[in-house]
């Protein structure tokens, strides 16, 4: 029998790109650690809820720093991440990806 605990969480890898103030890519991965949401849940949130606030529970492997350069933990790394247009977006994509990815069937 093959069991599924509905209620996981899960680490995937996400990729990175940046541009700096000279505009060089900068790239790299990070690790995000996603929940899984019930389908109803997400149908049901309203408009006014953002994905990755229902879903993302924490990010690895980043250094986020606040104006200082004093690295961001806990709670303020998280916000930190998900207000970030480019690394929001890197998010969005790797979950999207994580939930489709595994689950096409493969074409030889």
């Amino acid at each position: 029998m093959f069991t599924v605990n509905v209620s996981r969480t899960y680490k995937y890898p996400v990729p990175l790109t940046i541009y700096d103030e000279e505009g060089k890519e900068i790239s790299g991965k990070f690790k995000a650690v996603f929940k899984v949401v019930p389908e109803d849940e997400l149908r049901n949130s309203g408009a006014d809820v953002a994905l990755l606030d229902q879903v993302l529970v924490g990010v690895e492997e980043i250094r986020l720093t606040d104006k200082d350069g004093k690295a961001l933990e806990g709670d303020e790394l998280l916000h930190a991440a998900k207000n970030d247009s480019a690394i929001c977006a890197a998010l969005q994509s790797a979950y999207q990806t994580s939930i489709r990815k595994k689950n096409q069937p493969r074409i030889f």
